[in-house]
């Protein structure tokens, strides 16, 4: 596995292997990676049969500051100043993309992966991830490109005679720099985030929250739409979640896991904002209270074709809506297996990890090997 040490989604699948039975995988961590990139090389060619998983570089603030310093330099740009960021502080996720990028371009194209780099990088540039969906015919939410600022996207939302989007960080996870906008016909706005904008020393920096917040005021959303915007961001049309059965609870999407393009482990997000990530302190409901055996088709087939917009890849996380007979996908995450708890035919996604073998080949049976 390569992943920052200490990692508790590495510990999940070390766990998964024990129980099978099995002695831990081997560990590269990122930051010897960074420092030695060759030891990956000679790791994987010294068990060419090994399958390999490159684990999320998150949970650890030294290596996201250390890939904005390599993104920086990659692109030839004025450097900022990645050391001086705050616990969570969201600023240079455009550096961050193109140093983690870089990095994952060196790895050796033609070792056995769980998620090969091409398709992590793919899925981690979240507006290339949704037009690649497009070319496949899978059904998002209607794009209206990127966007370099506040007056681009009130632009934007006039020529397309729009009056609410999600305003979506290009290279966010876990709900990052994710903004709902909306804009009434007395043309007052609304801007409902996790993103936390601070004044200090004369300029706004933004921080992720764990408490979703709503902001009425024209020139704090407008700060804060351009200051996401810097880093990367994109328009989509805002889809209406279908509200949960439990009124109380609000309204809901599904995170489902795909493994080897086959849906399994999934689980309903409900929340009464737009934001429905679990770390935001919304909760959890099993589908089938809620999704009738028609809409678990839907769910299913729509997480199916999603994934062959990345068939390389064995397992990757969806968040998807699904109403009214139909399924929209949101997202594909390549590191979408952190559901702690959630079974599908006995197995959480990292079980089904350990237990993971290749489709019908000529080639030996892959199992996580000691690299």
């Amino acid at each position: 596995m390569i992943g920052p040490r200490g990692s508790r989604r590495i510990d999940g699948l070390q766990q998964a292997l024990r129980a099978r039975g099995l002695a831990d995988a081997q560990v590269l961590d990122y930051a010897s990676l960074l420092d030695e990139p060759a030891r990956a090389l000679e790791a994987i060619a010294r068990a060419p049969q090994a399958l390999v998983k490159i684990e999320s570089p998150g949970e650890a603030p030294a290596l996201h500051a250390a890939l904005i310093e390599r993104g920086w330099r990659r692109l030839g740009e004025p450097g900022p100043r990645p050391h001086e960021l705050e616990h969570g502080e969201l600023a240079h996720q455009h550096y961050w993309y193109a140093g983690f990028s870089e990095l994952l371009q060196r790895l050796p194209a033609d070792a056995h992966y769980l998620n090969p780099p091409d398709d992590i990088a793919g899925m981690s540039d979240k507006l290339a991830c949704q037009q690649r969906f497009q070319a496949h015919a899978v059904a998002i939410p209607p794009l209206l490109g990127a966007i370099d600022g506040y007056d681009d996207l009130r632009e934007r939302l006039r020529q397309h005679a729009c009056s609410q989007v999600f305003v979506k960080a290009r290279y966010g996870s876990s709900g990052a720099g994710v903004l709902a906008y909306r804009r009434n016909r007395q043309g007052r706005e609304a801007l409902y985030g996790s993103a936390e904008p601070v004044e200090q020393a004369g300029r706004l920096r933004v921080f992720n929250s764990l408490r979703p917040r709503r902001c009425s005021d024209s020139r704090q959303i407008a700060a804060l739409i351009d200051a996401v915007a810097a880093q990367g961001a994109y328009l989509e049309r805002w889809i209406a979640k279908p509200r949960a059965p439990d009124t109380a609870a609000g309204h809901y999407d599904l995170r489902v896991i795909a493994l080897d393009g086959q849906a399994r482990q999934r689980i309903a997000r409900a929340s009464r904002s737009p934001l429905t990530n679990l770390h935001l302190g919304n909760r959890r409901f099993a589908p089938e209270q809620w999704l009738d055996d028609e809409a678990m088709r839907t769910l299913e087939t729509a997480t199916e074709h999603a994934a062959q917009a990345f068939a390389r890849s064995r397992m990757i996380g969806f968040d998807l809506i699904v109403r009214d007979g139909r399924g929209w996908v949101l997202e594909a995450n390549a590191f979408g297996d952190l559901l702690l708890n959630l079974h599908w035919q006995g197995r959480t996604p990292y079980q089904d990890q350990a237990w993971l073998q290749t489709r019908p080949s000529p080639q030996p049976t892959l199992e996580f090997a000691h690299v």
